[in-house]
């Protein structure tokens, strides 16, 4: 189906709910109004009893009581856009950072008050990146509220540094980050009898192949979009530079080129198991290796005792990593929206906020929450608070959504092409970024 009817289609069925929720009775007040149901993602090993937990006092204190639905990441955009069409929604919806935009689009969303924003602290209460993801840029309109952040950085082996002479301020820039890998490969580090590759990152099969990309793109000075979202400029020599030193990572053989095939969490489970001394990932890793074997993590590994944590070397145009995460949205046909925005509150006060970032691994939206001990006095989650504050992320138009699997398709082509092992040509990559520049602008030309 076109993009346009597409589009045309989904208006449709939104005008026909709305009608007839119109014409429907109100409820009164009831026990209903002491129910909020939420739909979240699994962000956890255990997504509903970890927020049931984090919730108990809120319910304690208010009588509501919040019903939690898990949806899989891999069915959410489906399920939460038929939900949006149908009129048949929870109060309250984690969303994908860069979801909230088409969410809005369609008109499904509650637009949060200037007044229920100061309640909240304000917007200067949030990481400014998570707060640019809130609402269609440019609107106004705040539709979502930032939950939790993520951001990527270097997780590395310090004994295998130590064995090939270097240390973690040698991946400081571009070019002392590719001369350690050079040290890393010529080492021929083994440990425990398994060969350590120098660097582990996925291919074309992993969620994250817009996410790995992006940051060397940024750092290199280049862009997905101008700055008037009319026009891709994927094409510029900028994004050329930052795409070829990525994939040449793996053309210079630092990379093994089997985990093209794998995604961020085969990969993970190679920088767990010591068969890569680096690899980029989240600050959930951080609870991946200080979690016992025994509740599904890798603590007291070779790796665990032995890991940590850099931001991404800088490049020509500074130092740049990808931050998503998600946000809290109300339906706008909810039945219990005064709950929902209760809910919000509370989950985005300091202590919660601090809370699920100890349960989840990820890091909190909430400002002032990174001035508690277990950032402020980590080591390794310091860098990632960092890395929240120089992040970027992509703009917040309504058609990202329809880009991402163009953008996924093309780079996908790329990895498939420095696999194939013939000649390698760096016009080849150009050519791909060229048709990857036609493609988006064909949707952003759509009216």
């Amino acid at each position: 189906m076109k993009i346009k009817a597409f589009i045309l289609f989904v208006i449709c069925c939104l005008l026909f709910v709305v009608s007839i929720s119109g014409c429907a009775p109100s409820k009164k007040s009831g026990p209903v109004e002491k129910v909020v149901e939420m739909w979240v993602m699994p962000n956890s090993l255990n997504p509903v009893t970890d927020i049931e937990d984090l919730l108990k006092p809120f319910e304690e204190k208010t009588g509501i009581k919040v019903k939690i639905t898990s949806v899989d990441w891999g069915a959410g955009w489906s399920k939460i856009t038929t939900a949006a069409t149908s009129g048949d929604v929870p109060d309250l919806v984690q969303l994908g950072s860069t979801w909230v935009s088409a969410i809005t689009a369609m008109g499904a969303l509650e637009e949060i008050s200037r007044e229920s924003i100061a309640k909240l602290g304000g917007a200067q209460t949030f990481v400014p990146v998570a707060w640019q993801t809130s609402q269609i840029e440019g609107s106004g309109k705040i539709t979502a509220i930032p939950w939790f952040v993520d951001a990527r950085a270097v997780f590395f082996r310090t004994d295998a540094f130590a064995k090939a002479g270097i240390n973690a301020g040698n991946l400081a820039d571009w070019d002392s980050f590719k001369s350690s890998l050079k040290k890393l490969y010529d080492a021929d580090i083994v440990m425990d009898g398994q060969p350590m590759a120098p660097l582990g990152i996925s291919g074309k099969n992993d969620w994250n192949v817009i996410h790995s990309l992006a940051p060397w793109i940024w750092m290199a000075g280049g862009d997905f979009l101008s700055p008037d979202r009319k026009k891709c400029v994927l094409d510029s020599e900028a994004a050329f530079a930052g795409v070829t030193y990525y994939l040449g990572l793996v053309k210079d053989g630092f990379v093994p080129t089997e985990y093209l095939e794998l995604n961020t969490a085969q990969v993970s489970a190679n920088f767990n198991s010591g068969a890569c001394a680096m690899y980029f990932d989240g600050p959930y890793e951080i609870r991946t290796l200080t979690r016992p074997e025994s509740e599904g993590g890798a603590g007291g590994s070779p790796t665990a005792k032995n890991f940590a944590v850099a931001s991404y070397p800088k490049g020509p145009k500074g130092k740049v990593t990808f931050v998503g995460g998600s946000q809290l949205a109300i339906f706008k046909q909810g039945k219990n929206k005064a709950g929902a925005f209760e809910v919000i509150k509370y989950l985005t006060s300091k202590k919660p906020q601090v809370d699920y970032a100890k349960a989840t691994g990820f890091l909190p939206a909430r400002k002032d929450a990174f001035s508690d001990p277990f950032f402020a006095a980590d080591q390794h989650r310091k860098i990632f608070k960092d890395a929240v504050f120089y992040g970027r992320t992509y703009p917040s138009i309504p058609a990202w959504g329809l880009l991402e699997p163009i953008l996924t398709r093309r780079f996908g082509i790329m990895w498939d092409y420095v696999l194939s092992g013939s000649d390698y040509n760096p016009e080849k990559i150009r050519e791909q970024l060229k048709l990857a520049k036609q493609e988006v602008e064909a949707v952003l030309n759509q009216k």
